[in-house]
C-alpha cells in the first residue's frame, strides 16, 4: 500500500476505507457512539489508522475518525472508558491493556 505523496494529510488513495472498516468492526459495534467503541476496544486497536483512509460513505467516515481522534491521548481513552464502563468493565479494560504490553 502507498501513500499519496502529494498528500500532506497521509490520506490513503489507494484503498476504500469503507470496506476495511466494515471487515474489522461489527455491524453492532459500528452502531456505538465512536467514543464508547473506543472505551471497549481500546485496549485491541493498537496503531488505528482506518481515520487516514478516504471513505465513500461520509457516515463512515465520520465515525471512524471520531474513533481515531480519543485514540491519540491515553488520558481521552480513560475519559471515554469512565464514561461508557461500569467500574467492573472498566477494571477488565485497564487489566487487559496491561496485560497485552
Amino acid at each position: 500500500m502507498t501513500l499519496d505523496a502529494s498528500s500532506s494529510t497521509g490520506v490513503r488513495f489507494d484503498e476504500e476505507g469503507d470496506w476495511i472498516v466494515r471487515r474489522f468492526v461489527s455491524p453492532a459495534d459500528l452502531q456505538l457512539e465512536p467514543e464508547e467503541y473506543v472505551a471497549r476496544h481500546a485496549h485491541a486497536l493498537g496503531a488505528f489508522s482506518f481515520h487516514s483512509y478516504r471513505f465513500s460513505d461520509p457516515g463512515l467516515g465520520t465515525w471512524v475518525r471520531r474513533v481515531g481522534e480519543p485514540l491519540a491521548s491515553q488520558e481521552e481513552v480513560e475519559r471515554c472508558r469512565e464514561r461508557f464502563l461500569s467500574p467492573d468493565e472498566l477494571a477488565a479494560a485497564r487489566r487487559q491493556e496491561t496485560e497485552d504490553l
